[in-house]
């Protein structure tokens, strides 16, 4: 039987890149919204919104296929777990960001830069990116690297190998023009995975991510002019 299911297994790597493909697709509208008539503008905002509940929606499913489950409510050691992987990656990135800063001369990662970049755009732009950086991207991209990566591309039993992916892939999709930059998302991904796999509960990490975005997300808002 085991040599019958690890095909599927395999098989589960084109979801991961579909879905990869997906995370891509639903930030096109955001180069529109800056541009034309006011009406114009809102439409793109609508299929941007529209786009991310589509692609949970898909997430959600494929998610529900290679890694079935029931829900599970969370536990006190799951949220000093979260607690705990939270304050491990202020650390490390902290203390990367400022190696970053000595050899790179850069404050913030290409991603962030560009991020924040888009959001001074316009209103509408830093009220949508906003949303769904702290609402909807962790969602869909818990489900992408962690609920179908980890949960449907690798045997229950091994732990490090998918954390390690988990990690690679992860920053390998968020644009890092260095070799600091990649490792300040890799540890970000890799802690993600590996709560998830400690837990086997989605949302704990869904959260985190959420979290970890909106104080992000706060200190870019703040820093615009």
């Amino acid at each position: 039987m085991k040599s019958t299911g690890q095909p599927s297994k395999y098989w589960n790597f084109g979801w991961v890149l579909i879905m990869i493909v997906i995370v891509s697709i639903v930030q096109i509208p955001l180069s529109f919204m800056s541009r034309g008539t006011l009406g114009q503008r809102g439409l793109w905002a609508g299929g941007y919104l529209l786009g991310f509940v589509v692609a949970i929606g898909v997430g959600g499913w494929i998610f529900s296929r290679v890694h079935p489950g029931h829900w599970q409510r969370l536990t006190r050691q799951d949220w000093q777990l979260m607690v705990k992987g939270y304050l491990f990656m202020i650390i490390a990135e902290m203390a990367l960001n400022v190696v970053n800063i000595s050899f790179f001369n850069e404050t913030s990662t290409k991603n962030n830069a560009l991020i924040a970049e888009i959001m001074g755009h316009s209103t509408l732009t830093l009220v949508m990116l906003s949303l769904t950086a702290v609402l909807a991207s962790p969602i869909l991209e818990e489900l992408t690297f962690r609920g179908i990566l980890v949960g449907g591309c690798f045997p229950d039993k091994t732990f490090w190998l998918p954390v390690i992916t988990s990690g690679v892939v992860f920053s390998l999709v968020h644009q890092s023009d260095n070799l600091i930059s990649w490792l300040i998302y890799a540890i970000m991904g890799g802690t993600f995975a590996y709560i998830y796999r400690k837990t086997d509960k989605l949302q704990t990490t869904i959260i985190l991510h959420g979290f970890n975005n909106l104080i992000a997300v706060g200190a870019m808002i703040a820093t615009l002019h």
